[in-house]
């Protein structure tokens, strides 16, 4: 199975702040990476270099995308590759869910008006897997904070990407809405076939999803390897500084961890 992204030595910073600090990871395609780490220690920035956002600030070291340099892609071809699904909260867009899943079609497209029967067929798919066909016409500021964060991701799947990176995609979630986000990302992880990357600070999120792990503290990498690589030899408790309690979930057999 070949490696859909590679980070080789990669540093970034925005003035005299470094932020990462010779980050090296490697994701197989179709697999899921959780990224870990306590606050400020670079997870978002990592997300936003591996879409190249980030409109200021220096880098060095490699990103590789489908086995090709980052810089070598245009924007719009970037776009086609990886998807993002932001934090939840802040500037609510004045669109309604299938508004905005439309925009996502920009990469295949010029405008609204161009839209083809597969951006459509896209949009429709994209409504079904994640159950928001009911709320299509519903514009984004009369949902709830999870059916939001769920039209985010639905826009993300109609992107129609291989990749897709997802930052915080269960924070300010009640329970209920939190475990409905946590089965759609593993259905499309292993139903679907995506690629995903998925910063979180729930521990028991990458045990859930299984795949690959990475923690980052201060900018630099900690641990990254196979999710079971978390379990003992105190990463966790070096990463976070903190003290765990490590049992079994009496149904599902899965670890669970709780800060002590």
């Amino acid at each position: 199975m070949s490696d859909m992204i590679v980070v080789k030595d990669f540093s970034f910073s925005i003035g005299e702040k470094e932020i990462l600090k010779h980050v090296e990871f490697s994701l197989p395609k179709g697999d899921y990476l959780s990224i870990l780490g306590p606050n400020g220690a670079g997870k978002s920035t990592l997300l936003k270099c591996l879409l190249r956002l980030h409109e200021k600030g220096t880098s060095t070291g490699e990103i590789s995308i489908a086995g090709k340099p980052i810089e070598t892609y245009s924007q719009k071809e970037l776009a086609l590759l990886i998807s993002y699904v932001p934090q939840a909260g802040g500037w609510i867009p004045p669109f309604t869910v299938t508004e905005l899943l439309k925009l996502s079609r920009f990469p295949y497209s010029t405008s609204l008006s161009s839209l083809t029967t597969k951006d459509l067929e896209a949009v429709d798919r994209a409504l079904e897997l994640t159950g928001l066909k009911h709320m299509a016409l519903r514009p984004l500021k009369t949902l709830s904070g999870g059916e939001r964060q769920k039209a985010f991701l639905a826009a993300a799947l109609a992107q129609g990407t291989p990749i897709m990176l997802l930052d915080e995609p269960a924070s300010f979630l009640d329970p209920h809405h939190n475990s409905e986000m946590e089965k759609l990302l593993i259905n499309l992880n292993k139903e679907e076939g995506l690629t995903m990357i998925s910063v979180t600070h729930d521990l028991n999120h990458p045990f859930k999803t299984g795949g690959y792990a990475l923690i980052l503290r201060g900018g630099e990498k900690i641990f990254f390897g196979k999710v079971e690589g978390l379990l003992g030899n105190g990463v966790l408790e070096g990463a976070f500084n903190h003290q765990f309690v490590y049992l079994e979930h009496p149904a599902s057999k899965r670890p669970v961890i709780i800060a002590e």
